[in-house]
């Protein structure tokens, strides 16, 4: 018996029907948001002047530390094609640092945009951060996006970097390259370059002969709260023990005592020449050995309060990073931290602090 096709065809024709979704077009209200007419995109956790999550930097004197602040407008743009509903903004900042001034909770028709204002207060010295929140029904979920900002100490009576023509600009020990910024002379630190890199007897050579004691040498105070110290140690000459090492770090100064390994008692932080780690009297694996003919980097990031190490091998050109090697250092009571130089000398050593 045939059977004609044309008989199942309706069937067929109802089922597709059945089968094919029906197809909306939908409408979403979306969120974007600008700093000085820049884009900011969500998530985004790097920092910028030119979109203003970078807020730049104040200067305060000590008795007046929240005297100078700074704020920055931010715009918040419905570049979709259905109202955007903003419901909330708040700051993710848990030292309270900054403040919104000016919100743009509400609804925002097709493009329509707000004003959103955030002051950064200036409570403290140093480097401040938070990250901004805006809740919305926009369907990718939440916005975010962290801003900073500086506060750094100033109790000179012309504060740095104002008067360039002032021999007390950059305390005599830089060159003023822009408004409050110093450009500091060979072997000084510091926002208004007023460290100078020595060891304590006010020389950049550390000098041993036949001690046979771990003798410490103490290295320039590290206490500026905006500043990434980055100190090299030349190793012109080094004659060792057998199973001793040279020990380079972080420390309490003064220490309990100037006979040890940098790192041997609490809060302190060395980096010994066989390339491992010590501190609170426990090593551990790191890096690359170090010797005569040998430079190390100390980079001490103050505001992000990290420690890590670099070493230029003798006859080379380059820096080998080591990494990160502590975070969150911390003086004893009543001290403060300095660079430290351990070493035990067999017969002729000399370390010498170099640019």
């Amino acid at each position: 018996m045939r059977i004609s096709r044309r008989t199942h065809l309706p069937k067929l024709l109802f089922l597709i029907t059945l089968l094919i979704p029906l197809v909306e077009t939908k409408v979403d209200g979306r969120l974007e948001v600008y700093g000085n007419f820049l884009t900011i995109a969500a998530n985004n956790s790097s920092f910028s002047a030119d979109n203003y999550t970078d807020f730049g930097t104040v200067f305060n004197r000590t008795a007046s530390v929240d005297y100078t602040q700074l704020s920055r407008t931010f715009v918040l743009v419905n570049g979709g094609s259905s109202n955007l509903v903003i419901s909330e903004i708040r700051l993710e900042d848990e030292q309270n640092f900054f403040d919104i001034t000016t919100s743009a909770v509400g609804t925002l028709s097709p493009n329509e945009s707000a004003e959103l204002v955030i002051n950064f207060n200036s409570r403290a010295f140093g480097l401040a951060f938070a990250e901004v929140v805006i809740e919305s029904n926009d369907p990718n979920g939440s916005f975010r996006f962290f801003i900073r900002a500086k506060n750094v100490e100033c109790n000179s009576t012309k504060c740095f970097g104002k008067l360039p023509s002032d021999p007390t600009v950059c305390n005599s020990f830089g060159t003023c390259i822009g408004q409050n910024t110093c450009s500091c002379a060979p072997l000084y630190a510091g926002t208004n370059c007023q460290t100078p890199i020595r060891w304590n007897d006010g020389n950049t050579l550390v000098q041993a002969g036949h001690d046979f004691s771990p003798r410490i040498t103490i290295g320039p105070e590290l206490t500026d709260p905006n500043e990434v110290y980055r100190i090299k140690v030349a190793i012109n000459k080094l004659s060792l023990f057998q199973d001793t090492e040279v020990s380079i770090g972080v420390g309490s100064s003064p220490p309990g005592d100037l006979a040890h390994d940098i790192g041997q008692i609490d809060r302190e932080y060395g980096y010994l020449s066989s390339g491992r780690l010590y501190s609170n009297g426990v090593h551990s694996d790191y890096g690359i050995g170090y010797g005569e003919g040998d430079v190390v980097l100390i980079i001490y990031d103050l505001p992000q309060n990290k420690l890590s190490f670099a070493v230029k091998k003798a006859g080379t050109h380059e820096f080998l990073p080591q990494g990160e090697a502590f975070t969150g250092l911390i003086a004893r009571p009543g001290k403060s931290l300095h660079l430290m130089l351990s070493l035990t000398c067999f017969g002729e050593c000399e370390l010498e602090l170099v640019d």
